[in-house]
């Protein structure tokens, strides 16, 4: 869902009429699938609400409990637009995106240090995951929709001068390491090529999600 998709939703839920049971109930689940998209399922953003809305269930009833949960969820609901056009969401996403990844890239390089082809193959696989993911998660960054074709994801972020000067060229000649690791063709890759991929990515994280 699109920054102004998100920001027409929060608006729509602020001005529901609050004195009925349906406003109430899609208010809350609203404000829950908001902050589930913009921090994801499982973050203290979203489990501090959760945990706040049960405490208003067990001490108030009725109106007193349809008002508290009300405010509670127009709160968020305020905190999250704000965000928005901050840009604070889009900052904690990117730092979370580029934590996971790097994450994948130390796996990555501590198979590759394991010996025999087995490791290796592995590893190219790993590398070749990281390198697309890595593209495709920079593109969306940058405000560029899905593409099937990595190659023709590439030529977006060059038209739109995120990828620049070499990093264009050393881009597009790793499609051919991804296409033979992903579809098993392993004795064509060596242990170099693996090692210079996974190199280029630390760079493009480094850049674009420290």
């Amino acid at each position: 869902m699109k920054k102004e998709d998100l920001e027409k939703r929060i608006d729509e839920l602020l001005v529901g009429v609050p004195s009925t049971n349906d406003y109430t109930y899609e208010l809350f689940h609203g404000t829950l699938d908001i902050l589930a998209i913009l921090y994801g399922p499982s973050s203290p953003q979203l489990q501090k609400f959760i945990k706040e809305e049960e405490d208003i269930r067990k001490r108030y009833y009725d109106d007193p409990a349809r008002s508290y949960r009300n405010n509670l969820c127009k709160g968020a609901l305020a905190n999250m637009k704000a965000a928005l056009k901050g840009g604070l969401v889009e900052s904690f996403q990117k730092t979370i995106t580029g934590e996971v990844l790097t994450d994948f890239l130390q796996l990555a390089r501590e198979v590759l240090q394991e010996e025999g082809d087995n490791s290796k193959n592995i590893a190219s696989v790993l590398a070749a995951s990281l390198f697309e993911d890595t593209i495709r998660r920079l593109a969306i960054n940058n405000g560029i929709p899905h593409i099937a074709r990595l190659q023709d994801v590439l030529i977006e972020l060059k038209n739109k001068e995120i990828l620049q000067g070499t990093q264009i060229g050393i881009a597009n000649s790793y499609l051919n390491f991804r296409n033979n690791a992903m579809h098993a063709q392993w004795d064509k890759i060596e242990r170099e090529s693996i090692a210079s991929v996974l190199g280029f990515v630390e760079q493009v994280l480094i850049r674009y999600f420290a």
